[in-house]
């Protein structure tokens, strides 16, 4: 009987210390996912991604599908306050993201009194699709620096599945930080038209509204044996596994498009458009409010998407609409989208609305080669455009704006060049 009992307490004795020496491994793993690669993207590699092989990307200087796999590697978010999400830091061979979460911008000036530009917007501003030398905000500064001759440092920051509502927030909590800029850029629509499409019960709601929710609420029932189990490395490190085998194919940027979104009812796509426009256009008052009190020169443009109108399609991009209008969110938020378009269209001739809000629905209008990569993300020629439209326009406001506070070598550079660009407008005209 006591030799039984030993073998009893020996074989207890042992479990508990391989339950503890588990955990313990469990909580290291967890310990250094977490502190390396943070939670898991999209498990999908680059050679799954059929976007690598379009034509958009026929002839360009990088390998598009290496380039595609570090979108998904970056892809790793941690908790930002007000704003919920940003980028953890990381380097590739296309792709650097700072500590702070902001994309490299490529082509800034060093010049500790360069013209200060913030750019902000989603995933098409960080620049999906393209490489660190290609987003919009590379482009802008390259435009500015080298063609312009703007001494212009911009900022990157583009963050994936950002609503309007988020980049204003954004942009305030830079202000409280006390950094301020010259010139403030919005190129957005897209999440707004997909935060309405999908949660249009909640006014100003971000994309993967559900998911957030789930992850922070819980139902009251049996929460302290639900926390326990969760605080064991047992559970953390199978949350390691199950998070990198677990996929959902309606994922996409930072856009979640649930399966069961198509009940057969056809939405009010008109009403939605009008909602996330009118949520679009406060945003717009907030800023020009901010813009007054700070003293930037402030532009918002809404962005262009893959549709049946605004662009000559490659055969392509036909095939693309096709393919993504299968997903019956995706579908809902591609129609609203251009819905806003239309709406906004006929917004802008009110003259409360600011002069520096834009329609850019069309900008893609004389370009017949193929651009679209997916719904909305373009290559680097189609960032380019976008990047020249801006900086034409910013150009245009500046030089309308000579009581702007800047440093005496941005207005000397900005006073030539507006000479020239009124000297050039007048022998158009």
């Amino acid at each position: 009987m006591e030799q039984k009992l030993k073998t009893a307490l020996a074989l207890v004795g042992l479990s508990v210390v391989v339950i503890v020496v588990m955990d313990v491994l469990g909580r290291v793993a967890s310990a250094v996912d977490d502190r390396h690669f943070g939670p898991p993207a999209d498990h999908l590699l680059a050679d799954d991604d059929l976007r690598a092989g379009l034509p958009a990307y026929n002839g360009v200087a990088y390998n598009p599908r290496a380039l595609l796999e570090e979108v998904r590697k970056s892809d790793r978010t941690v908790y930002e306050p007000y704003t919920i999400w940003k980028r953890r830091a990381y380097r590739g061979e296309y792709t650097t993201i700072d500590i702070v979460g902001s994309r490299r911008t490529v082509g800034n000036s060093t010049s500790e009194d360069a013209l200060q530009v913030w750019m902000f917007g989603g995933s098409a501003v960080w620049g999906v699709g393209a490489p660190d030398s290609e987003t919009i905000p590379s482009h802008l500064a390259a435009l500015l620096n080298r063609e312009l001759g703007i001494d212009a440092n911009v900022r990157n920051l583009g963050r994936r599945g950002y609503v309007s509502t988020q980049e204003v927030i954004y942009l305030i909590r830079e202000l409280q930080a006390g950094r301020r800029p010259d010139v403030v850029v919005f190129y957005n629509g897209v999440n707004d038209a997909a935060a309405v499409s999908l949660w249009p019960e909640f006014p100003g709601a971000h994309v993967s509204f559900d998911t957030v929710r789930d992850r922070f609420e819980s139902d009251g029932e049996g929460d302290d044996i639900r926390w326990f189990a969760r605080s064991t490395g047992l559970y953390k490190a199978s949350r390691i596994v199950l998070d990198r085998v677990e996929s959902d194919p309606f994922e996409r940027d930072g856009i979640i498009v649930y399966a069961d979104q198509d009940t057969g009812a056809t939405p009010n796509y008109r009403w939605l458009a009008e909602r996330g426009l009118d949520l679009w256009l406060f945003n717009a008052r907030v800023i020009d409010t901010l813009a007054r009190d700070y003293g930037f020169t402030p532009l918002m443009a809404f962005q262009p998407g893959l549709w049946s109108s605004g662009k000559p399609l490659d055969p392509s991009e036909e095939s693309l609409i096709g393919s993504e209008m299968e997903y019956a969110g995706l579908k809902t938020i591609m129609t609203v989208r251009a819905e806003m378009a239309t709406v906004l269209d006929d917004r802008l001739s009110d003259p409360q609305i600011p002069d520096w809000v834009l329609n850019l629905n069309d900008l893609f209008s004389d370009t017949p080669a193929p651009l679209y990569i997916d719904y909305v993300h373009v290559t680097g020629r189609g960032n380019e455009i976008a990047a020249q439209r801006i900086a034409a326009d910013l150009l245009e406001r500046l030089c309308d704006r000579p009581d702007a506070e800047l440093s005496e070598n941005t207005r000397r550079r900005l006073d030539a060049r507006c000479r020239r660009w009124a000297g050039s407008s007048t022998q158009s005209t």
